[in-house]
């Protein structure tokens, strides 16, 4: 560990060494462990993101639209209801013990799913003839809850993966990155963070992609007795790092004394009279709806396309794979950014990508809605194209949020006081992310029903292009915004530990 002061006893690195390993050889003992925990919590949710739309979409009487439904009826209130049961637990067992609480919980649902619902889902599940039913003799505008209360077990596992991204990835594994790295290592540690980590969503890929050729029985236990290995990896990185490497370190006892307590009503209430961390909601809310746009309407092309739940996860497989190698590309370059560009810098490139590349997207399925999704270009059909581009567009804004957008996003967190992140920053993850996600399902369930209810996504394009272009923009304020109060408080925080080295 570097103490204060000791800076100096550290030589430049070379320009090479600079941009491909500045790590120092003390640092190591630190900075791999918790890449590696990176590396785990990515596997876990990138198995379980392909998985969940896999089961979910082709389920008997769903279709993708429903995934909207279950974003604003399902997900939205679990990431609500497990921030207020993680502050509970937090409050009552310690941040330490909560850590391992959360992911086990996680992990006996995931093994629980893959060895007993799965296999009996024909049986528990409530069948097609009872979703045709109810659709029959509700309104049209319910037409999309249905096959989710009939398939329960897949929602359940779709609700459940969904937050892992946001309580674990996004929040529990970033909490305990800003704690184990200091101010002047934040530009060298987060972008190495992802480069090592983002190898996970290339492995995960090809692993999943191995298992397609299984039985649907075979592949899914599969795959959770692999997020089960995993998970346990992950927990133990995580004891290693906390009893092994940071025991004794006066700057990780210092931190410890903090007040890290938190309940959901003070978080939500700090997120609000707080400009500063209301911008950064902004951000995460802006993500969310942006890219849930565009990728639904990928995913329903992708059903378009391949008929199975087998063919359609390796689609998502090859998304995972897609994601990995353009994060790590990504990651060489954005290193740099983070390193010697402005915080306003790199943070516009996230929302001008994905206003290029979704916008691109969108332009091509408005393209397919003019002439059909029967035509053709050269010998490629029409809705084979806009699988493959939207899986790029998607990959791509994937690699960019991973490499730069939550590496900016944690710098932001650093100047706040412990207490103002311990109150804010799980509001923000979890449900700012969630909330995100469900402003656009809002937004698409809204356009659908306003065209007759049962119109395919791709014929209300322009209607999202539309609010894709008014949400880049608010994005796009809020970073201008943030960035000015960010500067504010990081001098200020640079002064003060200029003082204390001085002293």
């Amino acid at each position: 560990m570097i103490e204060d002061g000791e800076e100096a006893k550290f030589k430049k690195f070379g320009k090479l060494r600079s941009y491909i390993w500045p790590i120092h050889y003390c640092e190591i003992k630190r900075f791999l462990p918790t890449s590696f925990m990176m590396f785990c919590a990515l596997f876990i949710f990138a198995l379980t993101r392909d998985l969940k739309d896999a089961v979910l979409i082709n389920a008997p009487g769903a279709e993708p639209a429903c995934i909207s439904s279950l974003k604003i009826y399902g997900v939205l209130p679990m990431a609500v209801l497990s921030v207020v049961l993680f502050g509970k637990i937090l409050r009552k067992f310690g941040d330490k013990n909560a850590f391992y609480i959360v992911i086990s919980t996680f992990l006996v649902f995931y093994t629980f799913f893959g060895l007993v619902l799965y296999p009996m889902s024909d049986s528990i599940h409530l069948g097609k003839p009872w979703i045709e039913n109810m659709q029959s003799n509700f309104p049209p505008i319910t037409r999309d809850l249905w096959p989710l209360f009939a398939n329960w077990s897949f929602s359940l596992f779709y609700i459940l993966s969904e937050v892992w991204g946001s309580l674990v990835l996004s929040f529990l594994f970033w909490q305990f990155a800003n704690k184990v790295t200091k101010q002047n290592e934040v530009g060298r540690f987060y972008a190495l963070f992802a480069f090592i980590g983002n190898i996970a969503l290339i492995l995960s890929g090809f692993f999943a992609k191995i298992t397609i050729s299984f039985s649907d029985n075979v592949r899914v236990a599969t795959q959770m007795m692999a997020i089960l290995v995993i998970g346990l990896i992950f927990m133990a990185l995580h004891y290693y790092v906390d009893k092994k490497v940071l025991r004794g370190m006066s700057f990780y006892n210092k931190i410890q004394t903090k007040s890290t307590k938190l309940g959901f009503f003070q978080s939500f209430k700090c997120v609000v009279k707080s400009r500063y961390l209301f911008f950064i909601a902004i951000l995460v809310i802006s993500y969310g709806v942006a890219v849930n746009i565009s990728e639904v309407i990928w995913k329903e092309q992708g059903k378009l396309l391949h008929g199975s739940e087998g063919k359609f996860n390796g689609m998502m497989s090859d998304l995972s794979i897609t994601t990995g190698v353009v994060t790590i590309f990504v990651t060489m370059i954005c290193g740099s950014i983070l390193r010697k560009c402005k915080w306003k810098t790199a943070a516009l490139i996230t929302p001008i990508s994905v206003l290029l590349l979704g916008g691109a997207f969108l332009v091509l399925i408005f393209y397919e809605n003019i002439v059909g999704t029967e035509a053709k270009f050269f010998t490629l059909g029409i809705v084979e194209i806009a699988v493959w581009v939207g899986l790029v567009q998607d990959a791509v804004s994937k690699g960019i949020k991973y490499s730069l957008f939550d590496c900016t996003k944690q710098m932001a967190y650093r100047p706040l006081s412990e207490e103002a992140k311990a109150n804010g920053q799980a509001a923000v993850e979890v449900i700012g992310s969630r909330f995100g996600k469900s402003l656009g399902s809002i937004s698409i369930i809204g356009i659908r029903a306003l065209c007759g209810g049962k119109v395919p996504l791709y014929s209300i394009v322009s209607f999202l292009s539309l609010i894709l272009l008014i949400v880049i923009g608010t994005w796009i304020w809020s970073v201008l915004g943030l960035s000015k109060q960010y500067e504010i408080l990081q001098s200020e925080k640079d002064h003060d530990y200029d003082k204390k080295k001085t002293a």
